[in-house]
């Protein structure tokens, strides 16, 4: 499959947020059995609950970098028919790929740490009968203290990505700053 720039007067379009959104939708959705999956092995024990926390985090992790290193897109990226690149339309690197995940990275770290934490104070038989919602409702009051300002400061680094997002001409968020990187449309021909 060769990617070839979509051009306006000369100038790659740059993709934009609706476009970057519909392609996190798809992305969601391909993971939608995979997280089916990790709900089950949830059930299982409270070792497996552990174990498929840091397996998700990880199974993320793997996922965007290797898919944006390999192909310049994952696959939802690739069905809203956009791609990371260098500036000048070249592949991005795995250091780049990994330079443009970390920050994600590091939260999904931090709060898969918080959820073991919790998971692991959690009564066997209380955890394991529960329900999904009846799980996480479990599990609120088990979390350290600290996971509130994880998850606020996250909050403000999507929200800050999407603010830099729509004010700069060539739609870069911060991650793409951190990585040297742009998303632009691409057509996918065979």
């Amino acid at each position: 499959m060769e990617f070839l720039p979509i051009e306006k007067d000369g100038f790659k379009v740059y993709a934009g947020f609706w476009q970057r959104f519909g392609a996190g939708i798809v992305d969601t959705i391909v993971l939608i059995p995979v997280a089916y999956l990790f709900y089950y092995l949830e059930g299982i024990s409270i070792s497996a609950a552990i174990i498929t926390a840091v397996i998700s985090c990880g199974l993320y992790s793997v996922y965007t970098i290797y898919f944006h290193n390999r192909y310049g897109a994952t696959l939802g990226k690739m069905a809203s028919k956009i791609r990371v690149t260098n500036p000048d339309g070249s592949s991005i690197s795995l250091k780049q790929a990994v330079l443009r995940s970390s920050v994600d990275i590091c939260f999904a770290v931090l709060m898969v740490i918080a959820q073991i934490i919790a998971i692991s104070q959690a009564n066997p038989e209380e955890y394991l009968s529960a329900g999904w919602m009846e799980r996480i409702e479990y599990l609120v009051p088990l979390f350290p203290s600290w996971y509130d300002l994880v998850v606020s400061v996250a909050n403000i680094w999507v929200w800050s990505e999407f603010f830099v997002l729509l004010l700069n001409k060539r739609k870069r968020a911060i991650h793409d700053f951190i990585a040297g990187t742009v998303v632009i449309n691409q057509e996918y021909a065979e």
